[in-house]
This record gives C-alpha cells, sequence and structure tokens, in this order.
C-alpha cells in the first residue's frame, strides 16, 4: 500500500533508487577511509566484509578488480588484532598524507585546480555554492574546507542518498566539474608516495570507486561525461595559441609601432 498522497514506486523507479543506495553505502565506505585514521574497529570490520564480493560487483572492468584484490591482500596482511604500535603507524601515515603535507599532495582541490596552487581559492566557493543549494555546509570551513576530499566525497553521497534523477544529475555533474579534475591524481600521487601499503590501496581504490561511479551515472541518467580541464590550464593553452599565431604585415598606424 502507498503512502497517501504518494503515487506508487514502478519498478524501473525502485531499481533507480536501489543503484543509487548502493553506491551511496558504497561511497560512505569510502569517505571514512579517508575521514580519519584507520583504528581497530574499522579494520576489523573491513577485515570481516567481504569487500571483493561488494566491489567486484560495481568494480567491473579488469584494473577495478586488481585493485580490489590488492585492497583485500593487503588486509589479509594485517594482524588479526591490530597492536598499539600497527595503530601508531597508521596514524602517523594518515597525518602526512591530510594533516600535516607530510608527503606536499593536498587533499583539497584549490591546490590542484588553480595556476597558483593556493588553499580556500574560487573552486572552494564554487563547492561551497552546490552545498548551500542542497541546504547543507560544512563544519568548520578553517579547519577543513569545502573543497577537501572528504567532504566533496560526502556532498556525492549525500546527493545518491536522495534518489532523485535530478540529484543523480547533479551528482554526475559535480563529480565532473569538482572530484574528477582532482581527486584521481591526488589518489595515484599518495599511492606512490605513502608508506603503508593500506594508504596506497585506499587511494587506489577510491580512485577506481568514482571512475567507476560516474559511468554508473552516466548509465543510469544518460549524462555523458563533461572534460572539464583546470581554468588555469585553459588560460595557458590559450596564451601558447596566441603566442603560435604568425606575424603578418599589417600598414604602418603612428603610435602602434616603433617607427624606426
Amino acid at each position: 500500500m502507498a503512502e497517501r498522497g504518494r503515487a506508487e514506486t514502478s519498478p524501473t523507479e525502485s531499481g533507480f533508487e536501489e543503484a543509487l543506495a548502493i553506491w551511496a553505502d558504497v561511497l560512505g565506505l569510502i569517505v571514512r577511509l579517508h575521514e580519519r585514521e584507520a583504528d581497530a574497529e574499522l579494520l576489523t570490520g573491513l577485515r570481516e566484509a567481504d569487500l571483493p564480493a561488494l566491489f567486484e560487483a560495481l568494480l567491473t572492468d579488469a584494473d577495478g578488480r586488481a585493485v580490489v584484490r590488492g585492497f583485500a591482500e593487503t588486509l589479509a596482511l594485517l594482524p588479526e588484532t591490530p597492536d598499539a604500535a600497527l595503530l601508531d603507524d597508521l596514524a602517523a601515515d594518515y597525518a602526512d598524507i591530510y594533516l600535516t603535507h607530510g608527503y606536499r599532495v593536498a587533499p583539497t582541490g584549490s591546490v590542484w585546480m588553480t595556476e597558483d596552487h593556493l588553499e580556500r581559492q574560487l573552486p572552494m566557493f564554487e563547492v561551497r555554492e552546490w552545498y548551500e543549494h542542497y541546504g547543507v555546509t560544512v563544519p568548520d570551513w578553517r579547519l577543513r574546507s569545502d573543497d577537501h576530499i572528504v567532504h566533496e566525497l560526502q556532498f556525492v553521497q549525500h546527493l545518491l542518498s536522495l534518489g532523485t534523477p535530478a540529484a543523480a544529475l547533479d551528482a554526475a555533474r559535480f563529480l565532473d566539474r569538482h572530484v574528477l579534475p582532482w581527486v584521481p591524481d591526488f589518489c595515484a600521487r599518495v599511492a606512490q608516495q605513502t608508506r603503508l601499503p593500506f594508504h596506497a590501496m585506499t587511494n587506489l581504490l577510491t580512485r577506481a570507486t568514482l571512475e567507476a561511479l560516474r559511468d554508473m551515472l552516466e548509465a543510469l541518467t544518460g549524462a555523458e561525461r563533461e572534460i572539464v580541464p583546470h581554468a588555469w590550464k585553459l588560460q595557458a593553452e590559450r596564451d601558447q595559441r596566441a603566442a603560435e599565431v604568425p606575424e603578418i604585415d599589417r600598414p604602418y598606424v603612428p603610435g602602434m609601432a616603433e617607427s624606426w
């Protein structure tokens, strides 16, 4: 029986909402991996969950499944009961990635998407406008800016959890304009530089998940990917093209060119 004043959900709509809900849950796990350092509860939960079965159903290409297997193998190598030394090592590595800038890899979009590579620039304010449109805000933008990887992924998760075609389309557009232009690069750099395999595989899994999520949204909504280069790269390309335009002979106009 449908609720009063609410139309019954068709099988197609039900499948649409179910797909978005599954991906929202998966993205919630990805967010947790970036949000704070790993603790014994997280490691135990990851070990007990059948991650290969979950992710391999979603990451269907060979590269994605290889990442899932690598993540599972990394977990299998950890002790069943994490000791204090391991947790301290994970916390220190996490801090170098996300807190102290120890690896010189910024977890915020502005650094990647602006020419001067500075924090809290235009990309952050553009992201904030998206949040405000959906009535959400970050707890403390001075501590963790709006364009931090955690907040951007939380926002995509929020859009997916709404379960509507409009929100799914916005999730695709937000990924194209504010997540995919920099987060895959961030993840790849962290995977190369981090000391611990756990964080390397976390970031490779994040990159593969976001690519697969965007493919799913295209299949679900029909929204093709927007290729959105960094604005400063676009300006650099324009400047280069202008410099390559050949000089042409023009009549001399006093004041417009040297006269000697």
